[in-house]
């Protein structure tokens, strides 16, 4: 599953604003592990990522 870019904008808006994980985590609807990984990945996500297209070309 991928973040949106809103929820990564907000995980950051919150960090900027001095909240903890926890307390981001649980306003925002999401796991405290996934606060850490957007803190360490940033807002943008890198190219590649996400689903890959199947070969029958359904996806």
């Amino acid at each position: 599953m991928s973040l949106e870019r809103d929820v990564r904008i907000r995980v950051h808006a919150l960090l900027d604003a001095g909240k903890t994980p926890t307390v981001m985590s649980r306003q925002l609807g999401i796991c405290r592990p996934t606060v850490y990984k957007v803190k360490a990945t940033g807002i943008e996500r890198k190219v590649g990522s996400g689903a890959k297209k199947s070969l029958d070309g359904e996806r």
